[in-house]
């Protein structure tokens, strides 16, 4: 489930404006669903131009450890362009529902290349063609563009494609305005925040069988974005994203590190 939530942070570039510096830094959530903690994950960011660098830890915890048992490890890097993340290499491992997982791409002239795929793509989804793939990102590029963006211009509206190997995305996103996050027992963050609402819709790469409709839907979700401490960028510090069957999932912050 936090699996999607890189891809749906996924936006457009806005126009050129000056984008303070950033430091490294490492990001702790839970998500929850139904009231239950499900998994836990660490983001890793390191966006001191002009290259940059993400990881994305996750795996499930409590009901979900015992049920189904995911974990998923994910890298990226590159170079910033024009105040734009141009990812270089990307690599994506883990075990979800019961099977090993492994993609691997890298860029050129702008378009990615599937170097690894286990297992392959042909047994679980359409190929993607080939004239759809210039100009997209990876999923961690997509957290990259988000953060540079709202550095930029305060603001979140714009829309862009992301494909992670295996299916390509189209995300689209509104500023919503600026709202007051409760206290909880279960985030370390609580206070002003920027709301972000967004869709995303897949675009190719379908299931085959069993879910393809499912990506047949638009999926709508809400990303919160604060400072974390006074000399830092807006970062994510809660996220609501839908499921299909049990209502919508909420990702807390519980930790930060500079």
């Amino acid at each position: 489930m936090f699996r999607a939530v890189p891809l749906i942070l996924l936006l457009c570039l806005a126009p050129f404006l000056p984008v303070p510096k950033a430091a490294a830094a490492e990001l702790n959530y839970s998500l929850y669903v139904v009231g239950l903690p499900l998994a836990d994950a660490t983001l890793n960011l390191d966006l001191a131009a002009p290259a940059y660098r993400a990881r994305l830890r996750f795996h499930t915890v409590g009901v979900a450890e015992l049920f189904v048992g995911d974990r998923l490890d994910e890298h990226t890097s590159g170079r910033f362009e024009s105040d734009r993340p141009a990812p270089i290499e990307y690599l994506s491992s883990g075990r979800q529902h019961g099977t090993d997982r492994v993609v691997g791409m890298t860029w050129h002239d702008g378009t990615p290349v599937v170097t690894t795929i286990t297992p392959p793509n042909g047994t679980e989804r359409e190929e993607v063609p080939a004239a759809l793939l210039p100009h997209t990102m990876n999923p961690l590029d997509a957290v990259v563009m988000l953060l540079q963006l709202v550095a930029r211009t305060g603001h979140c509206e714009g829309s862009s494609r992301a494909y992670d190997g295996r299916r390509l995305q189209l995300l689209e996103a509104r500023t919503t305005g600026e709202e007051d996050i409760p206290p909880s027992a279960r985030s370390s963050f609580s206070g002003r925040a920027l709301r972000c609402d967004f869709t995303d819709k897949t675009l190719a790469g379908f299931r085959i069988g069993t879910g393809r409709d499912d990506d047949m839907r638009e999926h709508h979700g809400t990303v919160w974005l604060a400072k974390i401490s006074p000399a830092s960028q807006k970062l994510p510090v809660r996220v609501s994203v839908e499921t299909r069957w049990f209502g919508d999932a909420t990702i807390y912050l519980t930790s930060a590190s500079p």
